[in-house]
């Protein structure tokens, strides 16, 4: 048996990913798995991707929605837990359910999708583009952005920006303190918190510094 299955639920669609320890590999499976339903699915369908093991995968979950949507299908919500045998056929058992903001046409016109709440432990912002948060991200909560995240309030939890590869992606935050920071493939965990805090990629890691003591010039040239 494979690590992915596909499932209908009352939820809809659902990828479900169980363990896996190559990420290539897993994206075959993906890949193979929905040829097997071609004609299935319409274009832009929204589907549910379930991860077993949150935890232990967690760097690869911008990497895995970015390989879903590019097959063109939208990513509706991110599950967590496990499929027991007479789930699958029924309903879904999840331990922790992350719950998304959607993408939505109009988002290509105004690619910042601006949130006011806090986002609390156990629910996620998924967004292609640019996401302002104003209130706090507590920990456990996740913001995963394709483009740059601002957070008007206490950022912990985890933060996700530039999730399809770009590095020129920051994240701003008025107290910064998450459990880590993720900007394209480079990732941090900070000791201390720091206030007024703008993250960035430079020379191929992710530097964390007050905003007033950062150039923007250094932040647009960090490949240099």
């Amino acid at each position: 048996m494979g690590n992915v299955d596909l499932r209908m639920t009352k939820r809809g669609v659902v990828l479900y990913i169980e363990e896996y320890d190559d990420l290539d590999d897993l994206f075959v499976q993906i890949t193979n798995k929905f040829s097997q339903l071609n004609g299935f699915f319409a274009e832009d369908d929204k589907i549910s991707v379930m991860l077993k093991d949150k935890e232990k995968h967690s760097k690869d979950i911008t990497e895995i929605i970015s390989f879903i949507e590019k097959m063109g299908f939208k990513v509706g919500e991110i599950l967590v837990g496990e499929m027991s045998q007479n789930v699958k056929q029924k309903t879904l058992s999840v331990k922790e359910k992350l719950s998304l903001v959607d993408e939505e046409d109009k988002s290509r016109m105004n690619p910042t999708k601006v949130i006011k709440k806090t986002v609390r432990s156990g629910q996620a912002i998924v967004h292609d583009g640019d996401v302002m948060l104003i209130g706090n991200l507590n920990d456990g909560g996740e913001i995963i952005a394709g483009g740059n995240v601002v957070v008007i309030g206490e950022a912990r939890g985890v933060i996700r920006a530039g999730s399809r590869g770009n590095e020129e992606a920051i994240i701003y935050a008025v107290i910064m303190s998450p459990e880590l920071i993720q900007i394209a493939n480079y990732v941090i965990h900070l000791n201390e918190p720091v206030v007024n805090a703008i993250g960035y990629v430079r020379n191929g890691k992710v530097l964390v510094e007050r905003f007033d003591t950062v150039k923007f010039g250094q932040v647009m040239n960090h490949r240099e």
